[in-house]
């Protein structure tokens, strides 16, 4: 049989990660694996660092539990909470000030859940970490005990003029237990319109709580259950969804612009749409149920970036007991990819403190991956905050080309192609069309145990895509009946956006 000079046709990376089929019946459009990169108008782009905020947190346990942006009256204070202080960001010192109060007694298996209900019209921030009581602060002075002998619990949420309290401690089937503030008035607990609900129908603990659109959204191991207001004695009526399935973290709880609620549970992603919780669409849920270190699963946390129509959440994966592996789910394109976040342990969003200049950006323009009118760059983008099991705390900066001075490293791995037609072929080059300042390729022929990098790699690149008609061009002369590819950066403070590239062999051996 003749050889015949072939090319797969232009690949471009727009549908995200795939494990749900071997590598070689995956799309051309998604990839195996993939860490560090994110989806930008159809371009992979290596994602940009962070910057330290201040100082480790204060007291004997670093471990930084939850966080917050609290508006009080139009002001907005960047909140912190450890184990054993709590302390808010003073943007003028770029310095974190103690607001504790009495020390927390919490342990790194007590979570801490916010909320921010009304007194007296005002707002205040409240959290609790199941162990001590629940606390408040009305940026003045310290925390202290909220009133009212409100109880002890794993989960708080504001709900229109109530705070409501679940998985309260101490008493027969309190774990399902849902307890309400009186009206506006989260320091009653005993009289007026203050009351409580056990649910008990199917015996389970209460697991999650959170907003679903108008109602109140409670999770359990098997259901989730729908609050909302009755105009009876009742005050709450409850009504339980049989979704065979709910959140094992409460923190991974978002509610979606897409009128949907996002959560992890024991086999993957779910979207709760207010009847069922099927499996998000991305098929990438087969890698968090077979790797999901379920011991620390609850350790899971979540936030909503907007400006990327996308939702983050950070799971223990293998071995990690905090939630490393963020996971960035798209929900308009449904397209899914993840990053490596070391000792992620919570995540929140806070207001910028002003927009990012020109003369502010770093390096030069077109190097820069950024779009100059991306909603990232303006004022009222939020900023945000990730917080570590070491009790640091760092902002997601687009200025920032590594994670707090530590390297990134990215990297993304091809399907496996080959050629239907074939037993063997003779893989010879590769075009490329990538901006940045360098990247590694490497190709596996027995997907992905052992790796070789071609012969002109790494290239150095240059702050702009090539022409159509002149790609960068890389050589090999590899005879195999598979081949996948991987691209990678692990320089210090360097950038990397990929747009497409062609795979050209010759056919070798007919399967007949």
């Amino acid at each position: 049989m003749a050889r015949t000079n072939k090319k797969k046709a232009a690949l471009l990376f727009i549908d995200g990660i795939d494990v749900s089929s071997p590598g070689e019946y995956i799309d051309a459009s998604s990839v195996t694996n993939s860490v560090n990169f994110d989806l930008d108008r159809k371009l992979i782009v290596k994602r940009t660092g962070t910057t330290q905020l201040g100082d480790v947190i204060g007291g004997t346990g670093v471990e930084i539990m939850n966080g917050t942006e609290f508006n009080r009256e139009g002001t907005l204070y960047n909140v912190r909470i450890g184990l054993d202080k709590i302390e808010r960001y003073n943007v003028g010192t770029s310095a974190w000030v103690d607001v504790t109060g009495t020390d927390l007694t919490g342990t790194t298996a007590d979570l801490v859940s916010i909320a921010t209900p009304l007194l007296s019209g005002k707002r205040i921030l409240t959290f609790t970490n199941n162990v001590d009581v629940i606390r408040k602060w009305t940026a003045t002075d310290n925390t202290e005990a909220l009133g009212g002998t409100p109880p002890v619990a794993k989960f708080v949420q504001e709900y229109k003029t109530y705070l409501v309290a679940a998985n309260v401690g101490g008493g027969t089937d309190i774990s399902q237990r849902v307890q309400w503030s009186d009206t506006a008035d989260p320091e009653n607990w005993s009289t007026g319109n203050s009351g409580s609900v056990d649910l008990i129908e199917d015996g389970e603990d209460i697991t999650g709580m959170g907003l679903f659109g108008d109602y109140l959204c409670i999770h359990k191991d098997k259901s989730i259950y729908l609050g909302y207001l009755s105009s009876s004695t009742d005050i709450f009526r409850f009504v339980r969804k049989s979704t065979g399935v709910g959140t094992v973290a409460n923190n991974s709880l978002q509610e979606l612009p897409s009128g949907e609620q996002i959560f992890l549970a024991k086999d993957g992603i779910r979207i709760f749409n207010g009847i069922s919780a099927p499996l998000i669409e991305a098929p990438i849920n087969d890698e968090i149920r077979d790797s999901l270190n379920s011991q620390y699963a609850f350790k899971a946390w979540s936030v909503l970036v907007k400006e990327k129509d996308e939702v983050w959440i950070g799971i223990p994966i293998g071995s990690q007991e905090v939630g490393e592996t963020v996971y960035k789910f798209n929900y308009k394109s449904r397209v899914l990819y993840k990053d490596s976040r070391t000792n992620a342990n919570a995540a929140w969003l806070g207001s910028a403190s002003s927009s990012v200049s020109w003369d502010e950006m770093v390096g030069s323009w077109d190097n820069n991956l950024e779009r100059w009118n991306g909603s990232g760059l303006s004022e009222g983008a939020k900023q945000l905050n990730i917080s570590t099991n070491l009790g640091f705390t760092s902002k997601v900066d687009l200025n920032a080309l590594a994670d707090s001075g530590t390297t990134i490293t990215a990297f993304l791995d091809t399907k496996i192609f080959q050629d239907t037609t074939i037993n063997l072929a003779r893989w010879k080059v590769m075009q490329l069309w990538a901006k940045g300042s360098s990247v590694k390729i490497e190709y596996s022929t027995d997907d992905g145990d052992t790796w070789s990098e071609v012969s002109n790699s790494p290239v150095t690149l240059t702050s702009s895509f090539p022409s159509g008609t002149s790609p960068i061009m890389l050589y090999f002369d590899v005879f195999s009946a598979q081949i996948k590819f991987r691209f990678t950066n692990s320089g210090a403070d360097e950038t990397l956006a990929i747009k497409q590239f062609v795979v050209g062999y010759s056919s070798r051996e007919s399967i007949t």
